[in-house]
């Protein structure tokens, strides 16, 4: 028999061994085998909620969501540095007001193991009464613009998320704490009736407790104190402008940053 069909053979033979192994359908552990304390879902508003858990060993955690079993979305932990640890804060973002969710946490640790918990239940909050401030202005879909911002945390946590209209993204500075801010410049120049924050937050850390807001022509309006990280804040405000500088004056430190960002107003 020749060296060739030897290592032929041999080549085969590997592919079923291992093809087979591979081809094992994978098994989930209960995850209660690995918690170090119970499932916390909280600050649950109309639009989002709040998963915080403590696992026993490093794990690398997702929660999996939707209105039926079948989920159809996911928040990823909102460790930065990535990898397997062992606290875990995962903001469930872009709900529906006053609708029933399920979810399940799940997990997996350096040697493949992988583990959920079982399906869960939580209902979000009635919807809030509409701002009577007027139009936010500062989107992308109204044509506004991020000019400047004091840093980003790469692409995925890139300024212009703080004006996309989406809740499950946001915009993160490098580690920049209370020297974080971000310039919006609008489609044209507008009269001010109000701005809207929603800091991130990282649990201890990257969350904005104070903030103001100058124009281009220096004006300054605030101080805001924002009260929570569980959703939007709305001040009201009188001026008028085009450029707004969203800037930090006090917060938790870290990787401070916005979820969303609005000016309200009309055209000038």
């Amino acid at each position: 028999m020749s060296l060739v069909l030897h290592a032929t053979l041999a080549l085969a033979t590997s592919a079923l061994l291992f093809g087979a192994a591979w081809a094992q359908p994978l098994t989930s552990l209960p995850i209660d085998e690995v918690l170090a304390g119970p499932i916390d879902l909280h600050d649950v508003t109309a639009t989002s909620a709040t998963l915080e858990v403590t696992t026993s060993i490093d794990l690398a955690c997702v929660v999996v969501f939707g209105t039926d079993a079948s989920f159809g979305d996911l928040a990823l932990d909102m460790d930065m540095g990535g990898g397997a640890h062992r606290d875990h804060l995962v903001f469930l973002r872009g709900l529906t007001p006053d609708t029933d969710y399920v979810y399940r946490l799940q997990g997996s640790d350096a040697a493949g193991n992988f583990y959920a918990s079982e399906v869960l239940h939580f209902r979000t909050a009635a919807a809030e009464a509409a701002s009577d401030l007027g139009t936010n202005l500062a989107t992308l879909e109204a044509g506004a613009e991020i000019v400047e911002a004091s840093s980003e945390f790469g692409d995925a946590f890139a300024a212009q998320h703080a004006i996309d209209g989406d809740a499950r993204s946001e915009w993160s500075s490098r580690g920049d704490g209370d020297g974080a801010f971000i310039t919006v410049r609008l489609a044209a120049s507008v009269r001010v009736t109000g701005f809207g924050f929603w800091t991130r937050t990282m649990g201890s850390s990257a969350q904005i407790e104070r903030f103001e807001v100058e124009n281009e022509h220096g004006d300054v309006f605030g101080p805001f104190d924002v009260a929570d990280a569980a959703g939007p804040h709305v001040f009201e405000a009188s001026g008028s402008g085009r450029d707004f500088t969203f800037r930090v004056l006090a917060s938790s430190g870290g990787n401070t940053g916005a979820i969303e960002v609005a000016v309200y107003g009309e055209p000038d």
